[in-house]
Order: structure tokens, then C-alpha cells, then sequence
């Protein structure tokens, strides 16, 4: 008798559980190998039940919970590593037992008595375990059937003896629970740390190799320029480029940081790169790793992780500049480099293989590439978390060279749960790190600093200026302000904090779009039309003197350069940061950045609704004695915030709560590592969908299609294919506006839609959804 793991076409069973055992040895720990060889090899003995032949594959029976095959096959797994003398006497058995229950979804609380229910030699608790236990029993009963054909399967792989002891010994499900159960009690008692990103690794491993080997794809090596090469590309590119006066500390800072790696790598694993903002990081970072690879020798991947999509679509576009003069690059660019974040094209270039798009999204997730430009969301949610679909990709992550560029861009309360994660990825593996920032937060302390002597680079600049203006003013009396002083030989930025507060400044100021010169930015606009507006400002900018009014989309390694910048108080560093768009290139005299205090009617800070009272009110502690602070005294000022931010100002309880759940093994999505998010979902915010084109419409149509598909993998395929574009014409706004629209039903979706017919009634090109005065949402 023949058993398949796959159909469409059928895939034998035993050759999928070769294959995903020899992909999980290539992506995982050499350390942990026999356990990688172990999970691969069980993670799918429970398909040899003709209950999950009949109904999961070839759909000629319905078994119900007896074609279920992950918990058997978890307390296979179990069992095989209790058998070993050396995996026994570890927390492997439970890791492994833990890896192989959650392999086809998010990692569960796998101590739970779910999972692990407490058997005595005489009695069972509950009906529950003893409905569990008596569908195994029918399992094992059914498998004896056919013992010979998954004894001999199991012998070419060395397990047919184990097999067949498993499947025949009395009560060996209530032994392996009972020793998983000890297991466990002995973690409660003396918990491990380390066990968590070991438990990651094995997981991580087994569902890339499964997946991998159920997409009839195998493991793509990365593709790799040298150093020497891509550094003469970036002096023929800098060289066509207007000259600036920054040129020559650009130039200085670039071979400092060079310098230094080849003089510290051997002896730390984690760098920081702390330079004034628009000194060149994205270069400077880049190469400072590509030199790091080479030196290593082993070819690491380069993972370049920053925290905006509008600024990792501009620093992709940097890389892969360096890399258009190779010919191999036009026709294999996907083994080089590759972008990840949610709106990206899951596009695979490679000539050996036209990929299907399933396949292409298979590699872009795993991060099959030699260089990988991404979020702090995929790279931190990876690190921490237990979702599947982002676990992939964890296993590249310990092998790689990791850069995180505007490190301060973190939400401060992670901060210590971030630190601990990077500290324990490169004390447990082979993984280097480098942070990179102008602010450098003082809780990142454990690393080398490549830049020799950064205060001296500090000193250097002058080209801003910041003015603290910290007077309660209202809207109406900032834009009166502004006009009687703007000088219309300057361009200028002005960030607000809200979404509502920064459509009225733009309202008053352009008289509701009559003036062309003014611009505006915000989440409010579809990321469509943020993408494109971004573009337009940064050609405007050289030939024209804008105004743009925005939120904090633009703070952080947005290359725009304004004559003066004007920006609501806020964080410290948001407003350090905020000051690179002024002056950015350093040739003209001092740039303004000044810092104001907007309030609404009822004399509420805009900032406080945002932040929250207690960082703003430590801004404006720092603040509210200077009339003036050179740039050059930016660097002692942000440390005196991040000491006040540390000395307990700020909870970090959050991090706190994070950090023991990681230590229990606590996966839960009520209070364990299931509740990490980087970005915190409101739950009081739903996304709007708007037709604003054809192309917008065709899309829901598509979508209406899409879920007739017969083939459960294909329509999946398309259906995640249009929602992904569909992202490009998605806001965000509050749950008590979505009765405006209409809603409309597609499969299991219900989509909130503005209409091709109703956009001019709802949606303004200029500010994007049209909001009644009293809207209040802000944005990141």
C-alpha cells in the first residue's frame, strides 16, 4: 500500500518526511541535529492513517478528529527522543513534542492540559483526554493494519524497528504524555532561557523544509557581489552626483566605520553606527556589513531592517542600484536581493525557474536571498512571536549579518525586550548586529560603537538650529503666525501630531487646496498616493519652495530637504530626528527647526493624545529653559532624555511581562509571547477600502472570482495575491465612521468600501478621506 503526504500531483510520504528531515539539517542548528532529524522524519507520521488518506487527501470518506495527524505524530516525535540517552536527559523531547504539535498553525500553549493532559495509571480526569487518548487508539489501530508497508517506509530511514515498538507497545501514549509532563514540571521548576530560541529554531526549521518540500521547490542559495565591486559602483554613482559640503565628513565617517569593523569583528558581535542624520548611514551601513560577510568568509545573508515602508522602498531601490552594472543581476536579481514588507510585489527573479506565485511568496517569506530589505515589524515579530507564517524565516536570522537602521524608531517600552533579544540571538548564535542611529537609546549600551570618537562628528554640523516656542497656541493663531512670518524664498515642512490637526493647518493655510505650493502627507492619503507624493515632493524641492504639512510619516529616513522645519512637540527624538529634513545636505546657513505647543479649543495638547502626558511632559522639561540649541549640542541632549526615559519615567513593564513569558515558554495570545506586536492594533479602527481607479475596482472584482476557484490552492494563491494590492488603496479609520460606508460581502470577507461612483463624495486627492472637523486619529 501506498501513503501520500500531498496530492495534486501525489507525493509519497515517506520521500516528504526525507526531505523536509534533509532541509531542516540545512536551515537549522548543526548543535541540534539529531533533533531536527527527528522532527523531520515524525512531523507527518500521522498521515499513515487511512483515516487521513481517505478524507484529507483523496476526499472519498469523512473521518472527522480521526484524519487529525499533528498530536500523534508530536508524541511520535516525543517518544523517539525519549528513546535517546542524550535528548532524554534535555528539554528536547518537550521542544520537539511542541514543534511538530503546531507545525500547520501559530505555535500553541503546548503545556497546556490540552496537550498534556495529567494520566494516571488508573483514571483520567476528563472526558476531553479520554475522548484525545481514545482517537489515537483508533489511530495506532488502524496503522497495525498496515504495519508492514510503514514499517518498511521507516526502514529506509533507519526507524522501522522504533516504528514498530511505537505502534504495538501497551499504553506507550500515557508513558510518553507522563514523561512530557515531567518534563515540563521540571522546567516550571528550574526555567531556562535559552530554551526559547532554541524551541524557535526547531520550529522555524521544520515548517520552511515542510513547506518547501509541499511546494515542490528546493532551498535557493543566495547570490553575492563582492565588496570590491559594489563599492566602485557606489564611487562612479556619488561621483555623478551634485557635489555637497557634507561630501568630505560622508566620505570621512564611511572609511572610519570601515576601519573599525576590521579591527573589532572578531571580538564583538554587536556594533552600533551613531552619525548625524543625512552623514550617509544607508552607504555606510550597507557596506560596513558587506565587509563584515567577506571577512566572516561564509557568505551570511545581509538582513536591512528599517522601520517605514516609504523608506525601505527607497533604500531597496540604493541597493540594487549598486548591483545593475552585473548582467547576472538582470536575470537572477531575486538570489541577490530581495524587499519584504506588506505591500511588496512577491515577485521571484530568477531564470532557472518561472515560479508559481505561491512559490515565489514561499521564497520572499523564507528570505532566500543573499541581501534582504525589510520592517522592524517582519525582522522584530520573527524574533519574537509565535505565528507561523512569520517563524519561517527565523532560522536565516541566527546565520546572518542583521542591520537595523533608525533603531530609536522602537516604541520606547520594548526597548529592554528588544536589547534582550539581540543579546541573545548572537550569545546562542552565529549572528552579528548592527544598530544604526543618530539618537542612539542608552539601553542598547552592550555594543561597540564603530565610529571613532561620534561626538566629534556631532560638533561638526551645523546646519540646524532648534527653537523651543513652547506657548500654548491654538491652530487657528499657528497658521496666523506662520503667514505674517513665512518667507517665500523657503521651503518648509510643519509636523503635526494628528491626522485631524494636520488636515486643518494644511485647510487654513492653502485655503483648502487653492495654493499649489502647499502639500500634505499622512496616513490619511492611500499608500498609493503617499508613495507618489513622496517622489514629487523630492523633485519639487529642488526647483520649487514647497510646504508640506504632515504627521510623523516623514521623521525618520525620509530623504526630503527643507530651508526650515516646524514641528509639534513630541518625543525627543522624533524631534532630533525630525530635524534631519532641514538642512539635510548642509549648504546653506543654519536651518530653524522650531518646536511648538499646539492645543485644541479646550486647551489640550495634541502631542499628549499620542504619546501619552509623561514623555512629553520630559521633552518639555528639557526644552522649556532654552531659547536655542545648536546641532552640535544634540548629542548630550538626547542622552539627558534617554536617562530620564530610564530612570523609570517610563514603564517598561510591557517588556518586562515579555521577557518572563519567553523564559516560561509562555506562547499564549492572552498573556504570553502571542501578545507581541509592534505596532498595536486598535481595536477600534477597521480599514476602509477605496476605489479610486479602475485598477481598484477590477481588483474587488477579481476578489469575486478569485473564491470560485475549484483548487484550494490556487484560489488561496490569488485571493492573498489581490489582497496584497489591494493594500495599496486601504486606510485605516475609526469603527464609528464605518457606518458612512458600504459593505460588501466577499466569500468569508466583509469589506468596508468607498465606491468608484462615491470617491469625490468621501475621498480628496489632496488630504485623502474627507473627515468632519471634529475627527480625531493620528498616525506613525
Amino acid at each position: 500500500m501506498e501513503f501520500y503526504s500531498h496530492t495534486d500531483p501525489n507525493k509519497k510520504l515517506i520521500e516528504h518526511l526525507c526531505e523536509v528531515a534533509s532541509y531542516s539539517l540545512r536551515f537549522g542548528d548543526e548543535r541540534f541535529s539529531k533533533s531536527h532529524e527527528i522532527i523531520g522524519y515524525t512531523h507527518d507520521f500521522g498521515k499513515y492513517t487511512t483515516f487521513f488518506q481517505e478524507d484529507r487527501l483523496f476526499k472519498t470518506m469523512i473521518h472527522g478528529e480521526k484524519a487529525n495527524h499533528a498530536y500523534l505524530s508530536a508524541i511520535f516525535g516525543a517518544y523517539l527522543c525519549q528513546k535517546d540517552n542524550v535528548l532524554s536527559k534535555t528539554m528536547l523531547p518537550l521542544l520537539t513534542f511542541s514543534c511538530i504539535l503546531s507545525h500547520h498553525g501559530d505555535i500553541k500553549n503546548f503545556t497546556s492540559s490540552d496537550y498534556l493532559p495529567y494520566i494516571s495509571r488508573n483514571s483520567i480526569r476528563s472526558k476531553e483526554t479520554a475522548d484525545k487518548l481514545k482517537t489515537i487508539e483508533l489511530q495506532i489501530e488502524d496503522m497495525l493494519k498496515n504495519l508492514e508497508y510503514i514499517v518498511a517506509d521507516f526502514t529506509q530511514i533507519g526507524l522501522g524497528d522504533e516504528v514498530k515498538e511505537f505502534l504495538t507497545t501497551d499504553e506507550v501514549i500515557k508513558d510518553t504524555i507522563n514523561f512530557l509532563n515531567r518534563k515540563a514540571l521540571e522546567y516550571e521548576d528550574t526555567p531556562d532561557e535559552n530554551q526559547y530560541w532554541i524551541h524557535q529554531i526547531l520550529y522555524s526549521a521544520l515548517i520552511s523544509a515542510d513547506k518547501m518540500s509541499a511546494a515542490r521547490v528546493t532551498p535557493i542559495e543566495g547570490k553575492y557581489m563582492s565588496f570590491v565591486c559594489l563599492n566602485n559602483r557606489k564611487n562612479s554613482i556619488i561621483a555623478n552626483n551634485k557635489p555637497c559640503k557634507l561630501d568630505c565628513l560622508r566620505n570621512e565617517i564611511f572609511s572610519s566605520v570601515l576601519n573599525s569593523i576590521e579591527e573589532k569583528y572578531r571580538n564583538d558581535s554587536i556594533f552600533t553606527i551613531t552619525a548625524p542624520t543625512g552623514t550617509g548611514k544607508t552607504y555606510t551601513g550597507f557596506f560596513c556589513a558587506k565587509k563584515l560577510q567577506e571577512m566572516l568568509g561564509d557568505n551570511k545573508r545581509i538582513i536591512y531592517a528599517l522601520p517605514f515602508t516609504a523608506i525601505i522602498d527607497q533604500n531597496y531601490q540604493r541597493i540594487a542600484e549598486l548591483h545593475q552594472l552585473n548582467e547576472d543581476f538582470s536575470v537572477n536579481k531575486s538570489n541577490y536581493l530581495i524587499i519584504h514588507h506588506h505591500l511588496s510585489n512577491k515577485e521571484y527573479i530568477n531564470n532557472k525557474d518561472d515560479y508559481k506565485t505561491n512559490q515565489a511568496e514561499l521564497f520572499i517569506e523564507n528570505w532566500d536571498s543573499g541581501i534582504i530589505v525589510t520592517t522592524f515589524v517582519q525582522l522584530l515579530q520573527t524574533l519574537i512571536g509565535n505565528r507561523n507564517r512569520m517563524l519561517k524565516k527565523y532560522h536565516v536570522i541566527t546565520k546572518s549579518i542583521v542591520l537595523l537602521d533608525e533603531i530609536q524608531a522602537i516604541p520606547i517600552e520594548y526597548y529592554e525586550l528588544v536589547n534582550f533579544a539581540i543579546n541573545k540571538m548572537v550569545e546562542l548564535f552565529d549572528c552579528k548586529v548592527i544598530l544604526m542611529t543618530a539618537t542612539k537609546p542608552l539601553v542598547f549600551s552592550n555594543s561597540t560603537e564603530l565610529l571613532n570618537d561620534s561626538d566629534y562628528y556631532f560638533s561638526k554640523m551645523q546646519r540646524t538650529t532648534l527653537m523651543p516656542k513652547l506657548e500654548k497656541i491654538t491652530i487657528e493663531q499657528f497658521c496666523d503666525n506662520f503667514k505674517k512670518y513665512q518667507d517665500p524664498n523657503k521651503s518648509y515642512l510643519i509636523v503635526c501630531n494628528t491626522i485631524a490637526q494636520s488636515i486643518k493647518v494644511y485647510n487654513i493655510l492653502s485655503d483648502y487646496g487653492a495654493k499649489p505650493e502647499y502639500k500634505y502627507l499622512s496616513t490619511n492619503l492611500i499608500p498609493l498616493h503617499r508613495k507618489k507624493l513622496l517622489t514629487e515632493i523630492e523633485h519639487s524641492l529642488r526647483k520649487e519652495k514647497t510646504i508640506l504639512i504632515s504627521t510623523q510619516v516623514v521623521e525618520a529616513g525620509v530623504d526630503l530637504d527643507f530651508d526650515e522645519v516646524i514641528r509639534d512637540i513630541g518625543p525627543l527624538d522624533s524631534i532630533i530626528q525630525c530635524s534631519g529634513r532641514c538642512n539635510r545636505r548642509g549648504d546653506r546657513d543654519s536651518g530653524k527647526v522650531i518646536v511648538v505647543n499646539m492645543v485644541n479649543e479646550t486647551g489640550h495638547s495634541y502631542a499628549s493624545k499620542v504619546y501619552g502626558s509623561v514623555i512629553i511632559k520630559i521633552s518639555r522639561e528639557l526644552l522649556s529653559d532654552k531659547t536655542e540649541v545648536a546641532e552640535q549640542e544634540f548629542g548630550s541632549l538626547i542622552q539627558d532624555y534617554y536617562n530620564l526615559i530610564l530612570s523609570g519615567k517610563i514603564s517598561m513593564q510591557e517588556s518586562k511581562d515579555l521577557i518572563k513569558a519567553i523564559k516560561d515558554l509562555d506562547f499564549s495570545e492572552e498573556h504570553g509571547i502571542g501578545t507581541f506586536s509592534l505596532i498595536k492594533e486598535n481595536p477600534n479602527y477597521v480599514n476602509l477600502y477605496i476605489e479610486f481607479d479602475e485598477h481598484a475596482s477590477s481588483l474587488i472584482q477579481g476578489m469575486k472570482e478569485a473564491i470560485h476557484i475549484e483548487n484550494p490552492n490556487e484560489r488561496r494563491s490569488k485571493l492573498k495575491e489581490i489582497k496584497r494590492e489591494m493594500l495599496n488603496y486601504t486606510i485605516s479609520i475609526p469603527l464609528k465612521y464605518a457606518k458612512r460606508y458600504q459593505v460588501v460581502n466577499i466569500g468569508n470577507d466583509d469589506i468596508l468600501v468607498i465606491h468608484e461612483d462615491d470617491v469625490d463624495r468621501y475621498y480628496c486627492m489632496k488630504t485623502g478621506l474627507k473627515r468632519d472637523e471634529d475627527f480625531e486619529m493620528f498616525c506613525y
